[in-house]
């Protein structure tokens, strides 16, 4: 069961339709340099979300990298699941860090 107490901690953002996310696989640069994009597609109520991207942009579940959704500041989030869509697009799951 979820307490709701809980909920508050995680960060809260209301996507805009088409919203899409920057993705820069190096998480320990100091500066922000997005090689590839995706599609946000939902907002979790427990600090994550879900994008959708070509297969080719790599992304590995269990592994950290820092995301620019929309118009939030980049964060270090993690890719928690993965669901392959058809032989060129993937869903990824994943939840913040920071």
């Amino acid at each position: 069961m979820i307490d709701h107490n809980d909920k508050r901690k995680y960060i809260r953002f209301e996507p805009d339709s088409g919203d899409f996310v920057q993705i820069d696989k190096n998480a320990q640069s100091t500066e922000f340099q997005f090689q590839d994009v995706a599609l946000l597609v939902e907002e979790s109520p427990m600090g994550g979300f879900g994008i959708v991207c070509l297969q080719s942009v790599g992304l590995a579940k269990g592994s950290v990298y820092r995301f620019k959704v929309g118009k939030l500041a980049p964060l270090k989030a993690e890719v928690v699941w993965e669901r392959i869509l058809d032989d060129k697009v993937v869903r990824y799951g994943l939840r913040f860090l920071e």
